[in-house]
């Protein structure tokens, strides 16, 4: 079965990862993606200013190797591109 088609506890299962950890990294890869577009940044120049190649920033944007990404690479790329993020708890359900 191609990566694509999978869901997403179905591909942390196959990876051997933590759902939750996977779906809040792809959360925050929608939202680089939307920023960077927002703000007609380049792929090639936010990588120049992150330190990372433009293919990394493609594929990191494209959502491969989510698992392998880590929070602070994504919260840096969101810092750059102007934004702050704060850690609050859940609310109650």
């Amino acid at each position: 079965m191609a990566w694509k088609e999978m869901n997403v506890e179905k591909l942390a299962k196959s990876l051997g990862v933590n759902v939750s950890e996977v779906r809040e990294k792809q959360k925050l890869i929608q939202l680089i993606l939307k920023i960077r577009k927002e703000q007609k940044v380049s792929q090639a120049a936010l990588a120049k200013k992150a330190g990372v190649t433009q293919s990394r920033i493609a594929q990191i944007e494209s959502g491969i190797g989510t698992s392998k990404v880590t929070f602070d690479v994504l919260l840096n790329i969101l810092i750059i591109l102007g934004y702050d993020f704060k850690i609050m708890p859940k609310k109650a359900a």
